[in-house]
């Protein structure tokens, strides 16, 4: 996830420029595009401009035009760790659904817009292990390594080679070992930094593909009989403190099922917030502030947004 702006044009100009950028290289764009289907907390308002690149090629196309047109854009996967503003988003949303994947021996490379549940089944047909814990990841593969995501004892960092990405500063393509991601608890330094992710390589080891479905069904398993996977929500709304759990606090300050208009903590697991039909990403937000002032008022401890915020959230304020 991406986000990058550009100073001394007007965002009507840019989006103008845009437009005709677009034109000229076939690029299909939609105008004040609904985002809320496009998370898995459905909420949140429109982007001015939505493309959706479906090969790298196509992503790499939509980045050149959005680089030259100067409108602030920013790249999304899934959707499953945002909140987008009830206004919605201001300039370009583009949405990477890039999904090639190529298996050479033990070694899986594929593009950033590739499912994780995807490029799972991928490798456990192929009897390749190292990624089961994937399955709970409900990201792309490009999510999971800006956020360095990780589950059941393993994290994208363990697994991972190299990244490929692109520099919008002068449009090059440029290739990260591992070393050079900045990897931490749910973090790396593309979170800091415009770089845009293309594609990773993971390198994983052979192993017997029905012990591996094993493995992958036993964790989904695990996920379904613990999370409100039913229910409309971004993941895990907090990062874990050091030595504790984000849910093992909120549950402890009693907030299991506490409301704020169209959101609730929920009852399954206390670091999640989930919504209803129609649910407005002002609620999420008041909800989840509330939720990280009481831990702090009676643990001590201040919380640390691990889903983001995006768009327009003036009116919030």
């Amino acid at each position: 996830m991406t986000m990058a702006t550009s100073a001394g044009q007007t965002l009507a100009a840019a989006l103008a420029a845009l437009d005709r950028h677009a034109a000229d290289a076939g690029i299909e764009l939609r105008a004040d595009a609904p985002l809320a289907p496009m998370t898995t907390l459905r909420v949140g308002g429109p982007a001015d401009r939505l493309a959706e690149p479906r090969s790298r090629d196509e992503l790499l196309s939509v980045l050149a035009a959005a680089r030259e047109s100067g409108v602030p854009w920013l790249v999304i996967g899934n959707g499953s760790d945002l909140v987008v503003a009830d206004a919605g988003i201001r300039g370009l949303v583009i949405r990477n659904r890039a999904r090639e994947i190529a298996l050479q021996g033990t070694t899986v490379s594929a593009d950033a817009g590739t499912p994780m549940a995807l490029l799972v089944k991928r490798a456990t047909a192929a009897g390749l292990t190292g990624l089961e814990w994937g399955i709970a990841v409900p990201g792309t593969l490009g999510g999971a390594v800006w956020a360095n995501a990780g589950a059941h004892g393993g994290e994208m960092k363990d697994r991972l080679t190299t990244v490929e990405t692109w520099n919008p500063d002068d449009g090059a393509i440029g290739r990260l070992p591992n070393a050079a991601c900045g990897f931490g608890y749910r973090e790396s330094r593309f979170k800091h930094e415009r770089l845009v992710i293309l594609g990773a390589t993971l390198a994983l080891e052979a192993d017997e593909p029905a012990a591996v479905a094993e493995r992958v069904a036993a964790f989904q398993a695990q996920r379904a009989a613990t999370q409100p996977l039913a229910e409309q929500n971004a993941g895990s709304v907090f990062r874990n403190p050091d030595g504790d759990h984000a849910g093992r606090l909120i549950d402890a300050a009693g907030l299991k099922g506490e409301r704020e208009g169209t959101a609730e903590v929920s009852t399954r697991h206390a670091n999640f917030i989930v919504t209803d039909r129609g649910g407005r990403a002002a609620d999420v937000r008041r909800l989840a502030d509330r939720v990280r002032a009481t831990v702090e008022a009676t643990a001590g401890v201040r919380l640390e947004y691990e889903i983001e915020f995006v768009g327009d959230w003036g009116a919030y304020r």
